[in-house]
């Protein structure tokens, strides 16, 4: 099984990387820097490759705010609430909302297609994004490495207990961002 991970992450590995980051972020990035710290996957093609991922899927975003921005946003229940959250914090912070937008988990699509709404630049929102997108990335893949550092601490150089540490730390990390949602919920109800 390990040599069978090593193989694919040999191939597709930062391929996985980029639609990964693509689709979520936080948490394959964490799983990345695990994967770093045991020596599968290259640091800086992986942090390329997560920065190009989540760049692709924001700027997608954002060009979707340009074009239908506000009908898109203010069009149903859940959008209307993030926009309004999102809104607060690019009419306080201006260009800073970008970095504090990047560590909020669960808010990837409405400020993206909120700056792209209320005319943000293009350069300047490219800019600013690929320094967010830079420091976010490191920060994740160097907790993932460190969680990695930490697991080959406690198992040694057995592999196969690795996967059971990457499954705990999906698991633990899921249920801590989904922790407030569901609190959330159960409190409106």
């Amino acid at each position: 099984m390990i040599e069978s991970l090593e193989n694919f992450l040999q191939h597709y590995g930062y391929i996985a990387v980029f639609i990964g980051t693509f689709l979520e972020g936080e948490i394959f990035l964490l799983i990345v820097g695990f994967f770093i710290k045991l020596k599968m996957l290259n640091p800086f093609v992986s942090l390329v490759s997560a920065m190009s991922g989540a760049f692709l899927h924001e700027i997608i975003y954002f060009l979707l705010g340009r074009w239908k921005g506000r009908e898109f946003l203010l069009g149903n229940v859940y959008t209307r609430k993030k926009y309004r959250k999102a809104k607060q914090l690019v009419d306080k912070y201006g260009i800073l909302s970008i970095f504090i937008i990047r560590f909020l988990y669960g808010m990837r699509v409405v400020p993206m297609v909120l700056m792209g709404a209320t005319g943000f630049g293009m350069f300047k929102f490219i800019f600013f994004n690929l320094i967010s997108l830079f420091f976010w990335a490191v920060i994740y893949l160097s907790i993932g490495f460190f969680f990695g550092k930490a697991a080959e601490h406690i198992f040694g150089e057995v592999k196969e207990y690795y996967f059971m540490a990457v499954g705990v730390l999906f698991v633990l990390i899921t249920l801590f961002l989904i922790y407030p949602k569901i609190k959330e919920k159960l409190l409106n109800n």
